[in-house]
């Protein structure tokens, strides 16, 4: 029995790379080509610029000067928006109320993980788990636990009533949406009476790393932290295939997205797919389009002027 939970332990990490590697070559692969939002201001633009909304497009001759890019504007504003949740807080203060917690307590435990794994691997290194180190990041992270489970669980809950009464949100607020959420306030609700009712969280999830990592399955003495685990790993994997794996795209979406203000004549890449696009057929049954029925790529649309087919619509 002890085997199986470990094997799913593995399964479980092994399941969630290769579906997060899958998806963002998915996203990235089949991502079409995005139509120029001119959405400014752009961080990586400066911050002389990106504080009225300019781009270096505005200089005479823009094409035939080199382009510089400021990747940490980029980076801070990135973080503002990861951390902070900039513009959830400027549009729609009400929603961030409930969502920042939800996401502070997220953010918690993935770093409690993190922690975890490096404590294990000193321990693995050598290190005493009775030192004074070790107990230095067990209570950082048994804080850590009790308010990201707090947090997290609350924030959730929260979203779910914000989305069920607000008309707004309700309308576009899908059965797997509400899925989603009441997955995380669960493992948040499991991850707060695993720690309840264990004097010590840090050591359980000490041992079971180290287990991990050294091969020795052996009982965690913990009943509440063991259904805690499994449904973590179940939500590995739920992450990457539901809409919650914004978690991993959101870097592509800013910088491929609503970052993205690459002129065209210096990316053979956008070049080639704009050709390619242009190749689409046009199926559209206004004279003006396609006359007499018959079938255009979008070639022949934007080189063909209406004003000169008699039979043209006026």
């Amino acid at each position: 029995m002890y085997t199986l939970f470990y094997i799913l332990a593995y399964l479980a990490a092994a399941g969630f790379v290769c579906l997060a590697i899958l998806k963002i070559r998915t996203f990235m692969k089949t991502s079409p080509l995005h139509i120029r939002w001119e959405l400014y201001p752009i961080p990586h633009e400066g911050p002389k610029r990106a504080a009225y909304g300019g781009s270096y497009m505005e200089e005479t001759n823009w094409w035939t000067k080199p382009r510089h890019v400021d990747h940490w504007m980029d980076l801070k504003a990135m973080g503002k928006e990861i951390f902070f949740l900039e513009s959830t807080f400027e549009h729609n203060l009400p929603l961030w109320i409930r969502t920042y917690p939800f996401h502070m307590g997220l953010y918690m435990l993935m770093g409690g993980i993190m922690i975890v794994i490096f404590a294990a691997f000193i321990q693995v290194c050598g290190v005493s788990p009775k030192c004074g180190f070790m107990i230095f990041l067990g209570n950082i992270i048994n804080a850590m636990v009790l308010f990201g489970s707090c947090m997290m669980a609350g924030g959730g809950i929260a979203l779910i009533v914000r989305r069920t009464t607000d008309k707004g949100l309700h309308k576009y607020t899908t059965r797997e949406m509400y899925c989603n959420l009441g997955a995380f306030v669960i493992f948040g609700l499991l991850s707060l009476c695993a720690w309840v009712f264990n004097p010590d969280y840090f050591t359980l999830c000490r041992r079971l790393m180290y287990n991990l990592m050294t091969g020795h399955f052996k009982a965690l003495g913990s009943g509440w932290f063991v259904i805690n685990m499994l449904w973590g790993f179940a939500l590995m994997c739920w992450i990457p295939v539901t809409n919650m794996r914004h978690i991993l795209i959101k870097y592509f979406m800013y910088h491929d997205i609503r970052w993205d203000d690459m002129a065209t004549v210096w990316s053979n890449k956008n070049k080639d797919l704009i050709n390619e696009n242009l190749q689409f057929g046009v199926t559209w049954s206004a004279p003006h389009v396609t006359e007499d029925g018959k079938a255009k790529n979008w070639v022949e649309v934007a080189t063909t002027n209406p004003a000169d087919d008699p039979n043209a619509s006026k």
